[in-house]
């Protein structure tokens, strides 16, 4: 690659992989489940770059038999065989998973699994089978939503109006601190955590930045547009977003 030639979002995903697999001596194992996932591994290696930067240790737990961090990018797998990022500063310990359902508080039959979910260190990832998925052949896995810090999710794709609102959805449905009536003291200007992000590849327009300004002053969330193009330091110099207080009290 010349030095003249700028590189991609894609290829700036993976050398942060690969500065990630370094750092946590983990390997780097290229499949081709993973490579297609580039984007969402990306926006987790922000995530986790953003607690670092707020003062958390991470370390990887679970990685696979030859040492390399298995990412799970699909939600049929069983979140307990695939690799996970353990924060910790002090006390405050918690996990930062992919692909693992949530059973929502808003009705018994409402599950959904976000790309992202932060939870407690040592949650119980539960587990059942119902006939109604994969005629009760198959277990699928989940976590309450009363014990989700925060639910990431993760489109490379460029923003519009209906995607933007929908995420108000995943909020409502996948946090059950969002019907505390306090819910608004949670968020504070050196929180620990990242408030509930959609992260969204394609740059916006001004209408839609007006949009995403006024639906985080709205709701506890986060939209951050633009990781086509470079938007993965979520502290940057220019960032702006919303933070919150362990939700779960915790802290």
């Amino acid at each position: 690659m010349s030095k003249k030639q700028k590189k991609t979002w894609e290829q700036k995903v993976i050398d942060a992989i690969e500065k990630f697999a370094s750092d946590y001596a983990v390997v780097y194992s290229k499949k081709e489940r993973e490579l297609a996932a580039h984007f969402e591994i990306g926006c987790l290696l922000s995530l986790i770059e953003f607690y670092e930067t707020c003062g958390f240790t991470g370390t990887v737990c679970n990685e696979d038999t030859d040492g390399s961090y298995r990412y799970l990018t699909t939600p049929s797998g069983n979140p307990e065989n695939f690799s996970y990022m353990l924060m910790t500063k002090g006390a405050n310990a918690f996990e930062i998973r992919q692909q693992v359902r949530i059973s929502s508080h808003v009705a018994a039959d409402v599950f959904f699994t976000p790309d992202i979910v932060v939870i407690p260190h040592k949650t119980k990832v539960r587990s059942k089978k119902d006939p109604d998925y994969a005629g009760g052949k198959r277990t699928f896995f989940f976590v309450k939503s009363k014990e989700v810090i925060a639910a990431h999710e993760c489109k490379s794709m460029p923003p519009f109006p209906e995607l933007l609102v929908s995420f108000i959805g995943m909020l409502v449905v996948g946090h059950e601190w969002f019907d505390r009536p306090d819910a608004d003291e949670l968020i504070v200007e050196d929180g620990d955590h990242l408030a509930p992000c959609l992260f969204v590849g394609g740059s916006a327009r001004s209408i839609h930045l007006k949009m995403i300004k006024a639906l985080k002053s709205a709701y506890p969330m986060n939209i951050v547009v633009g990781m086509h193009s470079g938007t993965w330091n979520l502290l940057g110099e220019h960032a702006t977003v919303v933070r919150l207080r362990n939700p779960l009290k915790l802290d």
